[in-house]
């Protein structure tokens, strides 16, 4: 009987090496392995450390800056992985406004790029699709940071949530973060913008505060390479929808797309050069 435990703890202490030696061996040799490992590993740190603070986020539920710290730990994370983030215009923040956030999306890694910002702007939750909340226990962390889970498929439904969270931004002083986009990409064109985030701002007669993040040169997920390289995140001055009726909606929608489209486009250009791939 001994031996026989002993050489099953043998047998699984080398398997355990061969996966460890396959993985260095891959990474070494392979680009395309190397992307498939880093995006894995880089997700699955982004859930774990939501994850495991639920107990704590119980004290306190539906509180933005219960994400605070999870989000420290992922950004240094990510920085191991040669990803490091500079941000710019923190002083057009205003803590006591509650509004719409718009950032043009990239990747699944913008997790990261999102708890980065909340470090600045500490009252600001994503709106995301409600097929995230039951990734359990995912899910459930996010719900108790605050997320906003809304049924794209559902556009009565949709709406209800986006009003009730138009009552949200004046009463706490929330900013939601948005994707106006409604898919990400990697394209170096904006796709066209959907209008449910203006509809939101001008409801609630709030901030539209457009982010713009640099395109991610050193992440091409055609060729499935993962460098190293700068993420330049620019915070805009607000813009006010006071006054703004839902006849603005396209004018506002078009302002906006064009604003951010031509800041991308510059913070691109210059953050190409702090990237490999």
């Amino acid at each position: 009987m001994p031996i026989e435990g002993m050489n099953d703890n043998v047998f699984l202490n080398s398997l355990s090496l061969q996966v460890v030696v396959a993985m260095i061996v891959g990474s070494l040799l392979s680009n395309t392995f190397k992307y498939h490992a880093k995006m894995f590993v880089i997700v699955l740190m982004s859930f774990l450390v939501l994850v495991v603070p639920i107990p704590l986020f119980l004290f306190k539920p539906r509180w933005p800056l219960n994400a605070l710290i999870p989000g420290i730990v992922a950004c240094a994370f990510i920085r191991l992985f040669g990803v490091e983030y500079e941000i710019r215009g923190q002083e057009h923040i205003n803590v006591r406004n509650g509004g719409v956030v718009l950032l043009n999306h990239q990747s699944a890694i913008d997790i990261v790029m999102l708890s980065r910002l909340l470090r600045e702007f500490r009252n600001i939750v994503p709106v995301v699709k409600k097929e995230l909340f039951y990734m359990l226990p995912f899910g459930i962390a996010s719900y108790l940071v605050g997320v906003v889970f809304i049924d794209r498929k559902n556009t009565a439904s949709a709406k209800d949530v986006m009003k009730r969270e138009a009552v949200a931004i004046t009463k706490d002083h929330l900013k939601l973060a948005i994707f106006p986009e409604g898919t990400r990409h990697d394209n170096d064109t904006l796709l066209p913008f959907k209008k449910g985030s203006f509809h939101v701002a001008i409801d609630s007669q709030s901030i539209i505060q457009p982010v713009i993040v640099s395109k991610y040169h050193f992440l091409d997920h055609k060729r499935k390479r993962f460098g190293r390289g700068r993420v330049i995140i620019k915070i805009m001055p607000e813009i006010p929808t006071k006054g703004m009726t839902k006849a603005d909606v396209n004018e506002l929608t078009e302002r906006c797309q064009q604003l951010m489209q031509t800041e991308f486009d510059a913070l691109s250009a210059e953050a190409k050069q702090y990237c490999h791939i």
